[in-house]
Formats: structure tokens, sequence, C-alpha cells
């Protein structure tokens, strides 16, 4: 058999690429990321003389493991998720070149890859006073209408602008929610609980909408969102996911009946004690509803893990 477990090609990189567009059943996208991530590490191998597929060894993957978790440690990657995409990249493409004969490397377990846990300290969101100013300066009927529905409903900035508002507000007006469909995350729909806030921020929004979205007429999403950002930086507005932040620490009161740990200023050890306390009930049932109100929040945000709403509501 040739180099690189007869691939196709003498560079381990180049192999990898033609083994993904072979056998693997992934997008288009998927196959790019892959392969994007297994070039880094065969730069990483290289000065450890791993220059061919059959050199990659379980030790060599724990070791750049390693290698990454420094990363973490040294405030290179924000999160872990890219330290563990870089090695489920490596198992992706082994299991590919010879099979169950690759014995899969944990980021955890085999490499210590841990997550930061990042609570931010302070409010993230758009106080009610900053957001007004904010439409103020914007002075943009669209933009304004992309920013209360981030607000009412937690949406992502891209969600906002390719919402349908008109086909939204009949929905909402039969069921009390939105279905989210266009721009998600992963492609994945989900529903938003709609109150009389969002009923008005659907309204405000179906006013200026002008085709099939929030997007104006004749220009792409790509050319919208450069043209909003633009706009943001001039009246010094950093972004639109502040408002994102604004609905998770709303929603966290809605559901607890407490304020959200970030803006009473509970640190993690304290936020159940404190909330019990509030709350006039034990320790656990606090936790219970303390669990089920992040959970909630982050199938309203779309992320599916309650650990997501750390950096939300602290």
């Amino acid at each position: 058999m040739s180099r690189n477990y007869g691939a196709g090609s003498r560079v381990m990189s180049e192999a990898a690429k033609l083994l993904l567009n072979k056998k693997f059943a992934g997008s288009d996208q998927s196959i790019a990321d892959i392969s994007q991530r297994f070039r880094k590490f065969c730069i990483y191998a290289e000065p450890f003389c791993v220059k061919k597929l059959e050199n990659i060894t379980a030790e060599i993957v724990i070791q750049y493991g390693q290698h990454l978790q420094k990363g973490i440690d040294s405030g290179l990657y924000k999160t872990s998720s890219l330290p563990k995409n870089l090695i489920s990249s490596i198992n992706t493409i082994m299991h590919l070149a010879i099979g169950d004969k690759w014995k899969t490397v944990r980021p955890g377990k085999d490499c210590g890859i841990q997550a930061r846990s990042y609570i931010p300290k302070e409010s993230k969101a758009l106080s009610e006073g900053e957001h007004n100013e904010a439409i103020s300066k914007l002075n943009d009927d669209r933009l304004s209408a992309i920013m209360n529905l981030q607000r009412s409903f937690g949406l992502r900035f891209k969600e906002s602008c390719l919402l349908d508002a008109k086909a939204a507000l009949r929905h909402a007006k039969k069921y009390n929610e939105i279905k989210l469909i266009s721009g998600t995350k992963g492609g994945k729909p989900r529903t938003v609980p709609c109150d009389q806030y969002g009923f008005d921020a659907l309204k405000k929004a179906a006013a200026v909408q002008d085709g099939r979205s929030l997007i104006p007429t004749g220009q792409t999403y790509k050319e919208f969102h450069t043209w909003c950002y633009n706009r943001a930086t001039a009246v010094q507005l950093g972004g639109f996911h502040s408002e994102r932040h604004f609905y998770a620490q709303e929603r966290y009161t809605e559901l607890t009946g407490a304020p959200a740990p970030i803006n009473a200023g509970w640190t993690k050890s304290e936020r159940i004690s404190n909330l019990s306390i509030m709350l006039k009930i034990d320790f656990e049932k606090a936790k219970e509803i303390d669990a089920a109100a992040r959970l909630q929040i982050s199938i309203e945000l779309g992320h599916q893990r309650a650990q997501i709403t750390r950096t939300y509501v602290g």
C-alpha cells in the first residue's frame, strides 16, 4: 500500500482531504472545516517527524491535546470547543483511514482539555435607557425593528434579519409564540413565546418589511449585515448581541421570580442559597427552579445547553 494508507496523495493534509471527499458522509462545509482543523495538526506534528498518516499515534494526539489545553489556560481559546473539535478532526480522519483499528482519543479524559468556566461579572444587556438611546442614534426604522425583535424574543442578529415578521405576527396571534426557521444555528427550528412586548415588536417589524424578511428588497444578507454593523460602529454601538442578553435576563426573572444572578450580584457559589432565601423555599427546590429556568432559556435561545446561560444571566 502506498503512503497515507493509499489515500492518493503523499502529503498528509491532502490525503486527509481526499479521504473526506471519498468516505465522509457530511456536508461540503463540514468537510472543509474538518480538513482545515486537521491541517493545524499537521503543522504541529511535522517537527515531531509525523509526516504521514501511518505516523499518527494516540500518544502524539494526546500530546497535541495537552498543547491545546495550554492555549485554553493562557486565554488563547475563549472556550474549549475549538480544541475539542481539533482533536475530533484527527479521530475522524484516522477512522476513515483505518476504521476500528484507530482507538478514539478523548479530548477530556485522554488529553485533559477542560472547558473554561466563563461567568461574566457585569451584565452585557442593554438597559432600557441604553436601548432607547441606541435606537435614537441609529435613526433607522428597520434597524430599530431588528433590535426590538432581538430584545423581545432573544433572537440572533441573523435570525432577526431573516424573520418574516408578517407571517410571524399571524402565527403569534393564533398560538402566542413565534416559530423560527430561517437563520437558526444548525438549521434547527424552535419556538419562542410571545407576550405583549413581542406583539408590539412584530407589528413594528411587519410595518417596515417590504419583502419576505427584514432584509431590504434587492440586498443580500451579507450586504445588509455589513451595512447594519457599519451603522452600529458609527454610533459607537458595539453590536446587537446585547439585546439577546437582555431577553435572557428578563426571562430568568419571569421564570423564577428573582433577578438574574448577574443583576443581583450573586456569585456562582451563592446564587442558589440567595434564590432560596428570596423565594422562601428550601435549597433543593431553589436548585430545581434555577436549573429548569436555565434549560428553558437555553432552548429559547437555540442552544439546548443549560450551561450556556451562565454567559447571559450569570
